[in-house]
């Protein structure tokens, strides 16, 4: 107990003295803005020209350019793209309990030989409790480009939410959501598309995202994002 006591005061002095020194360098040096009380860990990257609000816990992220993540959300083991806008107090719930009506218990002291609370019956893990799209970098959630995401929404571990997509707030995501879809509700289904399938197609080979800043600069000087007809032309 004494050692981890040491542990968290370390990490709380930390947070408080060393980490606003961090924060400016890392704004410094991605041209980013990161409000009072946001912290990331060493295994999260911002990109670029990202916004990141007060409070927001960031734990083996990837942030792609330009995406914004507003004040209070909780996100780890995930990738974000890039141009995405994800609301605030939105959380990844990442681990299970086994429901596999075999395990008696729910506890993880019951199925692992290894937990955070410091006890456990099991002499061997009987149960994987993490479910991992990318074991190799540990990614439990990928979050795409372009995305929108609305406040207070909690997204389950193993979901990917494709290119262009829309969540509305106070959403439980669950599932995968299709690109360009936007979803809703407890869990989250999908309501409509945001655009006709051809339309959809069209983007998704376009790939608006990986073109060169200046390139999307012209276009949006042109006018084409404003109408995705006129964008597919071009």
């Amino acid at each position: 107990m004494f050692i981890r006591k040491i542990k968290e005061a370390g990490s709380i002095l930390y947070r408080r003295i060393c980490f606003p020194f961090v924060r400016m360098g890392i704004e410094s040096r991605t041209g980013s803005i990161m409000k009072q009380g946001s912290y990331i860990n060493r295994g999260s990257v911002l990109e670029g020209r990202n916004y990141i609000g007060r409070d927001v816990r960031l734990s083996n992220v990837r942030v792609g350019y330009g995406s914004i993540i507003n004040n209070g959300s909780d996100i780890s083991n995930t990738v974000i793209g890039k141009y995405a806008s994800i609301g605030a107090r939105v959380t990844t719930e990442l681990g299970t309990h086994p429901l596999d009506g075999k395990h008696v218990a729910l506890h993880p002291a019951f199925y692992r030989k290894s937990t955070a609370f410091e006890f456990s019956y099991a002499k061997a893990d009987t149960y994987e409790d993490m479910k991992y799209i990318d074991p190799g970098r540990k990614i439990q959630v990928v979050i795409g480009n372009d995305v929108w995401i609305g406040n207070n929404v909690s997204i389950l571990e193993g979901v990917e939410i494709g290119d262009g997509a829309v969540v509305a707030a106070g959403a439980l995501v669950n599932k995968d959501v299709e690109p360009y879809g936007i979803y809703a509700g407890i869990p989250a289904v999908k309501i409509k598309s945001r655009f006709p399938e051809d339309t959809v197609k069209g983007l998704a080979d376009k790939r608006w995202w990986d073109m060169e800043t200046k390139e999307i600069s012209a276009l949006a000087a042109a006018g084409a994002f404003d109408d995705v007809d006129k964008f597919l032309k071009n």
